[in-house]
Order: structure tokens, then C-alpha cells, then sequence
């Protein structure tokens, strides 16, 4: 089912988000492409034509003044071809840096100007506890800033996004739908204390134009608005010594395997070192809404359930139904307390979808149609899942000894009614 919102809704939420005159930069955000403890990628639009793309950058605020800061650094840019307002995408990475440190930043140039000053927080490189927000299935719809808003309350040290991110369908002619998702999170991923918070994301079928599927001109924006990883849609990222997240392509330009899954086999194999190992990816391997033996889920559990179970993944961020699920813990495709917990289901803006008789299924633990998304606390020895939904409030806390779990549960009661696995459920075929 797609969600359409029309040219008067979503001029109405660029109107929500403040602007500045044409020739100032725009869309200001931060990726990774390398080491997140020492480079920042600061993205940013221009609409005007220049010939420079420049951050200048300090551990001090300098209230952007430009020839105050002690540093700067000069990126590459380039445009969406076919894209009719001509804009500019700048990427300027910033290199040694130091680890777990702040930095102020301009970003611009002479002829157009700057930015106002952001600051952001390089991860620490240690072991350090980090924390970060998790969803996907996001769209241009009003829940969405609020959800965002949320999300940053919670001081996260980055944010990932599981596909479908603006439901922009790579049309050129939806350009706005991406402009709104960036307005919002520009303005709305910050967090009380000012950092703007860096984004990791993973693609979704809606960030595809269906007629070009697997084709190398497909994918424009998401390749072209995010540095990333330039070269392929799957890759992953190191944070501190206790976690590696793997972003995967759930089938959308790369199949599930035999290629992707070996890169992950060979990448897990390699960060045995780290205690805790995430996967994030859009079309779930177990889902809620769709059927169990959908094209998509079985792709995926025939090319990375013995990837997973291999290398004992701990958890696997799932989105694309359009529901709140967690699972039991599986392994071999059954419970087992030494499994992967599955996390889910795409629910960070897009509205929740109802449930009908066909779930719960043998997997699932607690499932309902809540907006929300998962805040995730990472520790040397212990992670710790919250799901929170619009109004700020934590209906589900996982494992289930952890601080506020009880009270989590009355919030989940009050919100929807429970369900779980009755005996002798079986998936349907």
C-alpha cells in the first residue's frame, strides 16, 4: 500500500520549517564515511552556482564568524542529473578528528554565504556506553518531525534509518518529498543540547523506481543526497569497541545473496573482536503484516539466517510492515535463548497499520499497531531496547530486568492489547 500526500500537504510542511533566502545553504546533515570516531561528513544544498564547497570547523564555538575558526575543509559536489532546479550536493569530509569530542561548523562559501553554526559529537573510541535511535518507513506525513522530535530528546549519539526514508520512489518529480524529510530532520534531529545528530541509512523499496530495479541509474537521490558508501548499497560502521552495524540492501539493488552474503559472512568473521553485532535492513525476514513466505523474507532467510545464526548476530533492526513487533530469540528458524532478537517493523512516521487474525505468529513475542521507534543502549556487557511511540511514552523495554520494563508494560497494556503465540500456532504457508 503506498502513501501519497498531495502538493498542498507537503507545501504546507515546508512551510512548517523555517528558510533562508535561496542562496544560502540548505539541508544541512552529517554522515559517515569512514571511522566514526575521528571523520564527519557535513552534507549540504546550494541552489545557486559556486565553484567552492568549504566547512570551517573548531572545538570552540566562534558564533560563525568564518575567519575565526582554526580549521577548514574543502569537499566535492556535483548535481542530480535531470534534477530541474539545477541545485548543488556538497559533501566535505572532516579527517582526524578526535574521538568522543565536540565540533562547531560553518558550512558555505564566499559567494553564497554560511550556514549558522551546528556542532556535533565525534563517537569516542573506546567502550564506552553509546546510544543511538533506530526506525524506518519514515514519509513526509505531519507525525513525522514530531517522531524526530522524540527521537532527539533522547540525546542518541547517531540515528539509523531502515529504507523508505522520504517515499520519494526516486521520481525526479518528487524532488519536495525530500526536500520536507531533510527540512525536518535539519531542524528536528538536534538534541537538547544542540549536537546535530548524524544519520546512518539503509535503503528501502521506496527510495527505487520500480520499472528500473537493479538498474546502476536507479537509486539517484540515495546515492546522491548521502555520502555513504559510493560504490554499493550495503556496507557497515564501527562505533567505539562494542558494536558494528551492517546497513544490507533486502533485495532491492543487490540481491540477498550469494555475493552480499558472503561480504557479510567475511565481515562478521572479521569483527569477532566486537561483543555486539547489529543488522538494519527494510523488508523483514520476519514479518507481521506480510506473509511469512513472501519473495522478499524468504530470500532472506535462505542467504543470511546461517550467517546470522553463524556468527550469533544480536539483533536484527527490521522495518517495511508498518507495525511495532519483537520477537522471541531464534536461531535455525525456532526459538532459542542463545538467538537473534528481531526488532521491527517500520513504524518511524508512516501510520501503524491495523493487525487482523493472520498474526501473531510463532515468532513473534508482542506485536501492535504503534508508531514508534527503538532507542538502543549499548554497554561493554548489555544492551538495552526501548520502544517509544508520538507522545514520547516507553511501551516495550527488552531484556525484560531492565530499568523501567514494569512500567513500560502498563504503557503497552493502555495502548493496545497485548498478544502473543498461542500453543500450536503455526506459520502459515
Amino acid at each position: 500500500m503506498k502513501h501519497r500526500f498531495s502538493e498542498v500537504a507537503l507545501l504546507c510542511l515546508l512551510a512548517f520549517f523555517p528558510c533562508s533566502s535561496p542562496a544560502v545553504p540548505r539541508h544541512v546533515y552529517l554522515t559517515w564515511q569512514r571511522d566514526t570516531s575521528t571523520t564527519m561528513t557535513v552534507n549540504y544544498q546550494t541552489m545557486e552556482a559556486t565553484d567552492a564547497s568549504a566547512v570551517h570547523y573548531d572545538t570552540q564555538s566562534r558564533n560563525g564568524i568564518v575567519s575565526e575558526y582554526r580549521f577548514s575543509a574543502s569537499g566535492t559536489r556535483h548535481k542530480i542529473a535531470g534534477l530541474e532546479d539545477g541545485r548543488t550536493i556538497h559533501w566535505v569530509e572532516l579527517s582526524q578528528l578526535e574521538p568522543g569530542r565536540t565540533y562547531y561548523f560553518v558550512a558555505g562559501d564566499a559567494k553564497n554565504g554560511f550556514t549558522t553554526e551546528r556542532k556535533f559529537q565525534t563517537i569516542p573510541g573506546g567502550s564506552q556506553k553509546l546510544r543511538f535511535v533506530v526506525g524506518g518507513d519514515m514519509g513526509t506525513s505531519p507525525a513525522m518531525p514530531i517522531l524526530m522530535s522524540q527521537a532527539a530528546r533522547q540525546e542518541p549519539n547517531f540515528a539509523v534509518v531502515g529504507g523508505d526514508i522520504a517515499y520519494a520512489g526516486d521520481q525526479l518529480t518528487n524532488y519536495t518529498r525530500w526536500d520536507v524529510w531533510l527540512a525536518g530532520w535539519e531542524e528536528q534531529m538536534v538534541s537538547p543540547k544542540g549536537l546535530t545528530i548524524p544519520m546512518v541509512l539503509a535503503i528501502g523499496n521506496h527510495e527505487l523506481r520500480k520499472e528500473a530495479q537493479l538498474s546502476g541509474t536507479n537509486s539517484l537521490f540515495y546515492f546522491g543526497y548521502f555520502a555513504q558508501q559510493p560504490d554499493r548499497s550495503y556496507y557497515s560502521r564501527k562505533f567505539g569497541e562494542n558494536f558494528v552495524i551492517y546497513a544490507l540492501d533486502s533485495g532491492h539493488l543487490s540481491p540477498h545473496g550469494p555475493q552480499q552474503a558472503a561480504w557479510l559472512d567475511a565481515e562478521l568473521e572479521a569483527d569477532l573482536k566486537f561483543p555486539f553485532h547489529f543488522a538494519v535492513y527494510h523488508v523483514p525476514l520476519y514479518p507481521t503484516k506480510r506473509a511469512y513466505d513472501g519473495g522478499g523474507s524468504v530470500a532472506g532467510r535462505n542467504a543470511w539466517l546461517p550467517v546470522f545464526d553463524k556468527h550469533q548476530l544480536t539483533t536484527a533492526f527490521e522495518h517495511h510492515d508498518h507495525v511495532f513487533k519483537r520477537t522471541k530469540l531464534l536461531r535455525n528458524n525456532q526459538p532459542d535463548s542463545r538467538g537473534t532478537l528481531y526488532l521491527g517493523d517500520g513504524c518511524w512516521g508512516q501510520g501503524a497499520r491495523p493487525l487482523d487474525n493472520t498474526v501473531p505468529r510463532w515468532y513473534h513475542e508482542k506485536v501492535a499497531s504503534i508508531q514508534h521507534f527503538w532507542l538502543v543502549d549499548v554497554s561493554k556487557d548489555r544492551v538495552e531496547y526501548r520502544a517509544i511511540n508520538k507522545d514520547g511514552k516507553v511501551f516495550d523495554v527488552y531484556p525484560p530486568d531492565s530499568r523501567g520494563a514494569e512500567d513500560a508494560e502498563k504503557v503497552f497494556l493502555s495502548l493496545a492489547k497485548p498478544q502473543s503465540s498461542p500453543p500450536g500456532v503455526s506459520v502459515e504457508k
